[in-house]
């Protein structure tokens, strides 16, 4: 993990404001045209969820407001975000998995078999304590139109919580409802505009 400390917060002003909220987490809710990734993963025998993290993370990436943290009671700034996500475990249970950072799609998509394998063998929750992670799950059953993210008791606490719905089809597309769970001290509205936006880029063009 990489990141320097910033001296200077733009957002200085919001973050002290903020911060002093017993729950400063809030949930957006809204939907993407998924229907070029779901093609390109399984024109490739990937996985569409994994697919979907990769590029939803490539976009957050290159959004700076997501890539803010605070370490040692400093605001820093990561260099890049990590994976960790929720994947299917025995008996109907999840595990935990964390993928190293890597914005080549198909790399990771080659590397992320042998995680979920893993993964698959034995339900495992430990917590992904890195600070720089986005925190990715499904709920592939429901096509949700709202989505409250489950929240930590550190109020600072600056990973983004990203939750995939049950596809639909709207107008010959084929869409995804997201829940996308953001600390105010960190996020407003503009870098929620613009994360969408770098996002169903991302997903129009998964090659």
């Amino acid at each position: 993990m990489s990141y320097r400390v910033i001296e200077d917060y733009y957002r200085q002003a919001h973050f002290d404001f903020f911060r002093t909220y017993e729950m400063p987490f809030y949930t957006i809710t809204f939907n993407l045209d998924t229907t070029a990734v779901v093609k390109f993963a399984k024109d490739r025998g990937s996985s569409v969820y994994l697919t979907q993290c990769c590029l939803f993370a490539r976009a957050m990436n290159r959004v700076e407001d997501y890539r803010y943290r605070v370490v040692d009671d400093h605001v820093v700034l990561y260099d890049h975000l990590e994976i960790a996500a929720t994947l299917p475990a025995p008996n109907g249970t999840f595990s935990f998995a964390r993928f190293d950072h890597d914005p080549d799609l198909e790399s990771f998509l080659r590397r992320a078999e042998d995680v979920s394998r893993r993964a698959g063998q034995t339900a495992t929750l430990e917590a992904t304590a890195e600070s720089n992670a986005i925190l990715f799950t499904a709920v592939p059953g429901v096509r949700f139109t709202g989505f409250t993210h489950a929240t930590p008791a550190d109020r600072t606490d600056g990973r983004a919580r990203v939750a995939f719905g049950q596809f639909f089809e709207d107008a010959g597309r084929l869409m995804v409802p997201v829940g996308l769970g953001v600390n105010h001290i960190f996020i407003d509205g503009v870098a929620l505009g613009r994360l969408v936006d770098e996002v169903q880029t991302e997903f129009d063009n998964p090659s």
